[in-house]
Parts: structure tokens; C-alpha cells; sequence
């Protein structure tokens, strides 16, 4: 049998991660569930993450950064509002294109709200500097910007918010509704500056 690399097997326990949370919940997400879902040995799982905290801390980064990896494809509004309302547009298609990733990373947050909340800090904290980044790069804004502090806070948010109602009703065209009502209120607030 040949082995396998430690980076490719933490990556196989990610994913795997990632599918049993999204669908048994964080509280259900058993070291053994996860190694079984990753058609792996559970000593190896303890090999590569010494920790369940170190392991969920690994699916929320690789799970923060793939949503973010689509923002390098939003087309430049004409205006900074436009924009920015495109970028909420770019995050939600990226979440209707990967539920199970957008339910378990809502699910790990709340859950280190809940167990460590200075993990749940550092995730925001993080999440925060990549969107403000983001929006930045987009918009042309500078990060002195109060503007795109708040309009950051702000996408965040929003995004959170509709995850959370998407899952609880399920309807894709009310999601995309809602979705437009939110890029309104989020343009708006840019507009001001």
C-alpha cells in the first residue's frame, strides 16, 4: 500500500470534516465518524491533528478562504457601491454552488462561540481583515476607509444572515430575493461616503 503524505491526508480529513458537519452538526462530528467519512484510520486523524480543536480550526480556514477565492472574479462596478453590492452577489452564488461548505462553517462558529471564544474571535477577526482586503482591492477604497470598515462589517453580516435563512427555508428564489434587497441596502451605505 502506498503511503500517503500528511498534507494530503489532513486534507482528506478536512473535506471529510466538512461533510460530516453538514449534515450530523458539529456536536455529531466524532473523530471516528470523520476518520470513517475519510476512508482513513483514526490514528492517523490523531497523527495529523493532534486535536478536535486543531482540526476544526483547519476546516474553518480552508473553508474561509475558498469563498474569498471567488472574489477575484468580481467584475469592477461603476461605482464603488456597485461593486460592493457584486461582491455579496459573488459570495452568495459561491454559497448556492457549496451549501454543505456554508452550513458547516455557520455550524463551526457558533460552536466556538459556544467553546472557545477566543477562537470564535480569531475567526471573525480574520474574517474581517480578508474582507476588507477584498473590498478594497475591489472597490479601490483604502482600508482607512470608515466606509469600508463599516460596509465589511457590514457584507459579513449579511452573508451570515442569509446563510442562516437559507437553511431554515430552504427556497432559492427567496434567497436570491433576498439576496438583491441586501445588495441594495449595502450599496447604499457605500453610496453615502
Amino acid at each position: 500500500m502506498a503511503r500517503m503524505g500528511a498534507e494530503l491526508r489532513r486534507q482528506d480529513f478536512v473535506e471529510a470534516t466538512v461533510k460530516v458537519i453538514a449534515e450530523h452538526g458539529v456536536a455529531n462530528a466524532t473523530t471516528r465518524r470523520i476518520a470513517a467519512a475519510a476512508g482513513c484510520p483514526l490514528a492517523s486523524l490523531h497523527y495529523v491533528f493532534h486535536t478536535k480543536d486543531d482540526l476544526f480550526y483547519a476546516v474553518y480556514e480552508s473553508l474561509f478562504n475558498l469563498p474569498h477565492q471567488a472574489l477575484e472574479e468580481v467584475p469592477a462596478g461603476t461605482t464603488a457601491a456597485e461593486t460592493t453590492a457584486g461582491v455579496l452577489r459573488q459570495l452568495i452564488a459561491w454559497i448556492i454552488r457549496h451549501p454543505d461548505a456554508a452550513r458547516a462553517q455557520n455550524e463551526l462558529f457558533f460552536w466556538a462561540m459556544r467553546n472557545d471564544p477566543e477562537m470564535a474571535n480569531k475567526i471573525y477577526s480574520v474574517a474581517l481583515e480578508a474582507t476588507e482586503q477584498a473590498l478594497e482591492r475591489a472597490t479601490g477604497l483604502h482600508r482607512e476607509n470608515a466606509v469600508l470598515k463599516a460596509a465589511s462589517r457590514l457584507l459579513i453580516q449579511l452573508v451570515d444572515g442569509l446563510i442562516i435563512a437559507w437553511s431554515a427555508h430552504g427556497d432559492l428564489a427567496r434567497l436570491q430575493a433576498e439576496t438583491e434587497t441586501a445588495c441594495k441596502a449595502l450599496a447604499l451605505l457605500v453610496a453615502n461616503d
